[in-house]
This record gives structure tokens, sequence and C-alpha cells, in this order.
């Protein structure tokens, strides 16, 4: 039987998860978060982190509860800090592509993926890719064989690639 302090914890912590991923949605990852707060905030962030799972694994009900409160808190320190730092806030800046009778969106970075797979999480048929995640399914012989050719004529393009 769940009592109200069991209830209450995983009402917030299912309240902190989804801030988490809203705060990742509009700032970017973490590497990119880190960089706009600097590494102070970062440090006192990333205490607090450590701290609600230590309690999570270990400690009472009431002690989880203070430290989801705790990370909540932080978290929304975390998107004041980012907000007065200037930066913008993540933009997806995409393409779209129908391919094989699919459509395929394209963004420019990683951090841009989770506001796309938002906007277009009904739509059926639909790939998101970003070109980082694109440029690192080339295999690293054929990144070589375009470094190798660039550097005897720059326009150089493959029309295709058969693998035998």
């Amino acid at each position: 039987m769940k009592t109200y302090l069991h209830e209450s914890l995983e009402t917030k912590t299912k309240e902190l998860r989804i801030y988490e991923s809203e705060t990742y949605e509009k700032w970017g990852s973490r590497k990119r978060i880190f960089k706009i707060v600097g590494v102070r905030f970062e440090i006192k962030f990333c205490k607090a982190e450590m701290m609600l799972r230590d309690t999570m694994h270990n400690g009472h009900v009431k002690k989880k509860l203070q430290m989801v409160e705790m990370m909540h808190r932080a978290f929304v320190a975390l998107n004041k800090r980012c907000e007065e730092s200037g930066y913008i806030m993540i933009q997806p800046n995409s393409r779209c592509f129908n391919f094989d009778k699919k459509t395929a969106i394209v963004c420019d970075t990683d951090d841009e993926k989770p506001i796309l797979m938002k906007i277009h999480k009904n739509e059926p048929n639909m790939m998101i890719f970003s070109i980082e995640e694109l440029l690192r399914c080339i295999p690293k012989d054929f990144m070589e064989a375009k470094e190798l050719l660039s550097k005897l004529d720059k326009s150089v393009n493959f029309k295709r690639i058969d693998h035998v």
C-alpha cells in the first residue's frame, strides 16, 4: 500500500523529469548548458545531482522528497541562469527531404533533435536526423578518400557508393 509520501514522491519525481527534459529541449545538451552557465554553477549543479542520486538509492521517503524538491529548484536556477546569460534557446534549423516514400527532416545539430521530435511526434513515416548524426555514420575510409580528393580538387563530388 502506498502512503501519501510515496505518492507525493512519485508525482514530484515525474514533474522533475518533465521539467528536466523541457530544460534540455530549450537549451540543448548538458555540454552546451554548462558552457553557458560556467564552471562554478556546473559544480554546484552536479553536486545536487549526486546528492539526489545517492538519496534515491539509500534515503528514506521524506529525504527523497526533499532532494527531489532541491533538484527542481536547481533546474529553475539553471533555466534562470541560461536566460540571463544572453544565449538564445535552441531554435531548430531544419530541412525536409522525401526519401523512399518517407519524409526525412534534417537539422544541423544533435541539440535540435528533441524539439523536432516533439513537434513531429504524431506524424507517420517521419525520420529525424541531424547533420552531426549523419556525419558520424560515414565510414572512415570514405572520409579519408574525400579528404584526399578535396586536396586535389575541391569540386569533387561523389555520386554513389557501392559496397561490395
